[in-house]
């Protein structure tokens, strides 16, 4: 993918260490900490906040600057890139 050099895959790798650790896919993403924040109070109120900011901080700023790459230097297109305007 464009804008994952080796850098952003070896930071991925080394948070990432044992992927055993995680029962699910999604955990992956929980584990740095780009998930909203969900506010419910019964069943009445159900929002998203903010992201958590919560795991490995060196991790989550290169998979980000890897995606800003991606969609911002990028000139060829991509699948992943058109997707990803098209929800923006």
């Amino acid at each position: 993918m464009p804008g994952v050099g080796p850098v952003a895959a070896l930071t991925f790798k080394v948070a990432i260490d044992d992927l055993h650790r995680f029962t699910r896919s999604r955990n992956v993403g929980v584990h740095f900490g780009p998930t909203p924040r969900r506010h419910q109070t019964g069943s009445s109120i159900d929002f998203t906040g903010r992201i958590t900011k919560q795991g490995d901080m060196t991790a989550r700023e290169s998979l980000c600057e890897a995606a800003a790459a991606m969609l911002l230097r990028s000139r060829r297109g991509s699948a992943l890139k058109a997707w990803r305007l098209k929800i923006a």
